[in-house]
């Protein structure tokens, strides 16, 4: 419908219309909705933190029992695995089997047992540590040193004064 001006309109509708009046002014509105106070914006970062917060805890901890539910299987596993390997070890160490295996291999056992002592004896004796300042201690090179320091006073084998 064409917009008309107050002169095109019939004269009944302008009857209740003063003719010196100003027209009414029109309130203007701001496009893009309602203004946001300042205020609040600080409070709906602080709520977007809090939720972004929560949301991570949550996603850190579902991680974590992940985790927790993988190396728990993986702990009975390698508990499971290690008793095998006991099984295994206990059934190659047994002296049923090292028999069998000797007999295999064309061995025999023995007719009689013998034991080797636990404390061997000594066959020679070894003579306790020999000084060179004792007399007869066996090297002449070591007797005449000794004897050399002795007539100049100096004791021991690095010739340091008393």
């Amino acid at each position: 419908m064409p917009r008309t001006s107050r002169s095109q309109l019939p004269a009944d509708d302008l009857s209740g219309v003063p003719l010196d009046e100003a027209p009414a002014r029109r309130t203007r509105l701001r496009r893009g909705g309602p203004r946001t106070p300042l205020p609040l914006l600080p409070l709906i970062a602080a709520l977007a933190g809090v939720g972004v917060a929560y949301v991570g805890q949550s996603a850190h901890a579902t991680q974590a029992t992940y985790d927790a539910a993988g190396l728990s299987a993986q702990n009975l596993q390698l508990s499971t695995h290690d008793a095998q390997l006991g099984d295994d070890l206990a059934r190659l160490e047994s002296a049923a089997r090292i028999v069998a295996a000797a007999q295999q291999l064309g061995m025999r056992p023995a007719g009689q047992w013998s034991y080797v002592a636990a404390q061997p004896r000594a066959v020679i004796p070894t003579p306790g540590p020999l000084l060179a300042t004792q007399p007869g201690s066996g090297d002449p090179l070591q007797q005449f040193v000794a004897a050399v320091g002795g007539a100049f006073g100096v004791h021991g084998s690095r010739g340091a004064a008393p």
